[in-house]
Parts: C-alpha cells; structure tokens; sequence
C-alpha cells in the first residue's frame, strides 16, 4: 500500500487499526546481485561462450554499483519530478540483456556494447540536460575502463559521434535478432524504405525527414514495443515528432496504432468506449497494438487516473457489458485449458487480462512544461514505473538544416531553374538556413514583452519556412 494519490484511496485509522501493519525495506545489494547474477548467468549459459558468460557477475555488480550512484546523485527536483529510480529500472538492464542471442554476442566486447547499450536506454534517455548527459557518460566510461578493461575509444568509434544502435529493424528474418547495427548510412536507407511502406499504406502518410537524432527516438521506440510489458513515455515539447516517430516505430514493429479523436463533445463515456475497442482488440484477437495518448487530449484528469490503471493491471473497473464479458469467457477458456487451470469466471478472466499486458502497449505524449505534469509525475507514479522514459531534446542544427533544406528545395518548392539552383548551392544553402533558425530563436529570447522563458518550438521553426516559401512563390510570380 502507498500513499493516497494516483488511484489509491485515503484509508482511515479506525480501518487500520484492524490490521498488523508490515513495512517492506529495499533488498541490500548482496540479495540483488544473487538474484540478477542467476538470471544472467542462466541466459548466457543456453548456447553462449565462455568469454561472455564469465563477465556475467561483473557486469551485475558494476550495473548495481551505477544504480546506487544515480539513484544517489540524480534526485527529483521541480523541473525534473521523473528523477526517480526504483528497482524496476536496475531490471529493465537486464531485461535488454536477456534480448540478445547467442549468434550476435560472441566476445566480451559485444557484451560490454550491449551493457552500455541497455543502460543508456533506461537512464540516460531521461535526462534533461547536457551536464546530466555528460555525467552519466563519464561515469559509465570510468566503470567500463577501469573495472571491465575496455577502452571506451574502441567500444564506440569517434567518427560514430558517440551513437550506438542495437535493434532487429535491420533484418528480414521471420525470427528477427536484436543486433548491433554498425552502418548508420545502411541503417537510414532501411528506416527510409520502412517510412516509405508506411507511406503507401497508411490514409494520412508522414512527410519526415529522417536525420540521425530522428532514427535514433525511433530505434528507441522499438525497443520498448519489443519488450514484454514494454510502455514508453515521450517526454518533449509540441512538434518534436512524439507521435510520428511513434507510428513508424509501431508500423516497423507490426504494432496497429490505435489513438483516439477528441471532439466537440467528447468525454468520459467516449473515451471508456475508445479505451474498451483497444483492449477488446488486444485481448480477445489477441493482436499487439500500440495505445497512442497525448496529453493535449485529456479532457477530464481521470483519463490519466484510468491509464494508470490499465499500466499496473491492463483493467478498468467496471469497463465490461454482460455481453462482452460473455465473449472474453468463451475466447480465453481455450487459455486455462492449455495451462490446466480450473475453468472459473476468475481464472479465465485473469487469462485474459495477461492478453490484454501482453499485447497492448502505451505510448504516452506529455510536455515536460508546467505544473500539469509535475503533479500527474507525483499523482500517477505509473507514468514512471511502468513507462521506459525517452526525453526528446530539442533539435541540433544539422537536425534543423536537414528539415529546412527539404522543405526550401530549391527545385521542387521554389520553382528555381537549375542554374540558379547551382549558384545557391555554391553559396551556402545551409548557412542561410541556420541563419534563419538562429534568428527565430533570438526574436522570441528577446521579446521584452514576454516575462516567462519562451520555447521555441520545432513547429514555429516548420511554420516560418512554410510561411517562407509561400511569400517567396508569390513574389515571384509578382515581379518576374
């Protein structure tokens, strides 16, 4: 039992005192390395090397040791409510160990890349800040250099700008193994094709450009939907690309997206009855979907109390007609048949609800800005514990410039000839671009009308070049 807040009600004394109350401490770090070194060791002993499977204890200690120095350092603060760390977040490690296979790991090396790999994804994709980020990272080279021999130099190469991808969207395979993938340019060429088959599938296709920082939230994505149970939380500002790379992950992964419409009129019952036709979908067709929430579509804060719910039970209350309940009967009791359990009401119910866990996943959009999202962090700790957290940073330059370049395509959009298009090329295309970018950006820092920090949004930027193209097209059909 936890605080009151977040689902759980306010009990009173004269309940409890009907009660021995038991308070349950943190396990200490021997009883946790027990536990994570015999998973660990009894994966790597199904078909492994020698080489790998001895690093197996090290690699347990020196994760605990990372775990007791974050959670130490990194504390929650107003600006950051989703610092925290429990022991989820130490298992989530191995759970991305346990993904990789025999074939792909062979050396201590590998291994080692995975771990750093593995721990990137459930601590530092968090992390709001540079000086967050380079903490981490220093802190992760000093126990791969110092503690398991490795040259952090070697592991990850300078021309790779500190990138590593590990996925199964690089192979054709029925049986898809979760690989190192070292050809980011091959691997930009395959998530282009993927977008591409997107595209000619889907009623409202995506124009993305995808640079590296893109592919990177993508390959992140994919990882949580792989995982059993795998929930994320995209954490970024309006127009950073939360939901687009969302779906293109899912549409990588075979995931249909289910998201709801809100209109005029929508409340509670519409969105009990959208939250119903997904979890049916999954439970009873037993198919995997991906549960697309943004925060700009909560219109009653029970929306977030009913997706805490589903992420520590995959149930609501109450949720099921008579008729409905008759279905999931006669679908899952095939479920307690097969496993040999007694065919209650109960135990078939249960076989159902592990349906819905196991083939629904949450992707849940919020800004980090403002208040709103401080007390649903602390109201609803859901969000964090049952949610692998990707933070989206705003975008680099050549990020922007990628985007920019496409969308003032000199030939396509501006209607230039070719060899006015040669002379534009030659005199710096990009920097007219980054000038643009960084002008925006000083425009808004510095109005002195606005009192607050202003955020310069991704989609101001796509709105000042879109604005830009259409004054240029008219002007010059104008003068020339």
């Amino acid at each position: 039992m936890g605080t009151p807040g977040g689902g759980r009600n306010f009990i009173s004394e004269r309940v409890k005192r009907w009660f021995n109350i038991i308070g349950y401490t943190e396990m200490d770090d021997d009883s946790k390395t027990l536990i994570y070194s015999s998973i660990l060791s009894g994966f790597l002993n199904l078909g492994f090397e020698n080489e790998v499977i001895k690093e197996a204890s090290l690699l347990v200690s020196r994760t605990l040791s990372l775990y007791n120095t974050i959670s130490d350092e990194l504390l929650p603060t107003p600006a950051n409510p989703h610092y925290t760390f429990n022991l989820r977040d130490f298992a989530k490690v191995f759970q991305g160990l346990l993904m990789c296979s025999s074939g792909t790991v062979t050396t201590k090396p590998d291994i080692v890349k995975l771990w750093i790999h593995e721990l990137r994804r459930v601590f530092c994709d968090r992390l709001t800040s540079q000086k967050d980020i380079v903490w981490f990272n220093d802190l992760v080279q000093n126990e791969t250099e110092n503690h398991l021999n490795l040259q952090m130099n070697t592991l990850i190469p300078a021309d790779k700008a500190g990138r590593l991808f590990f996925g199964e969207y690089m192979s054709n395979l029925d049986n898809r193994p979760y690989t190192f993938v070292s050809d980011h340019d091959k691997m930009m060429v395959t998530l282009k094709e993927y977008l591409q088959d997107y595209n000619d599938e889907s009623k409202s296709p995506m124009n993305l450009v995808l640079f590296l920082d893109a592919i990177e939230h993508v390959s992140r994505i994919a990882r949580i939907l792989r995982q059993p149970l795998g929930n994320a939380l995209c954490l970024g500002v309006g127009g950073s690309g939360r939901q687009s790379l969302t779906r293109l992950a899912a549409h990588i992964m075979g995931y249909e997206v289910k998201q709801i419409e809100v209109s005029k009129g929508y409340g509670m019952f519409e969105w009990r009855e959208d939250v119903k036709t997904a979890l049916l979908a999954a439970g009873l067709e037993n198919k995997p979907i991906t549960f697309l929430f943004v925060d700009t579509q909560i219109v009653d804060e029970q929306q977030v109390e009913d997706i805490n719910n589903i992420l520590n039970t995959g149930d609501l209350p109450n949720l099921y007609a008579a008729d409905e309940l008759d279905q999931i009967m006669s679908a899952c009791r095939v479920e307690c048949q097969k496993k040999r359990i007694q065919q209650t009401k109960i135990n078939i119910f249960a076989q159902y609800l592990l349906r819905v866990r196991k083939n629904t996943h949450m992707v849940i959009c919020m800004s980090p800005l403002g208040d709103d999202f401080r007390s649903r962090m602390n109201m609803f700790p859901s969000l964090i514990n049952c949610c692998t957290i990707d933070y989206f940073h705003p975008w680099p330059e050549d990020a922007l410039r990628s985007v920019a370049e496409q969308l003032l395509s000199a030939e396509t959009e501006l209607g230039l000839s070719k060899e006015t298009v040669s002379k534009y090329k030659a005199k710096g295309r990009g920097q007219f671009i980054a000038h643009m970018e960084s002008t925006v950006v000083s425009i808004f820092s510095t109005l002195p009308s606005l009192k607050n920090l202003f955020h310069c949004l991704c989609r101001v930027l796509l709105f000042v070049f879109a604005t830009f193209v259409l004054y240029f097209k008219t002007l010059k059909q104008v003068f020339f």
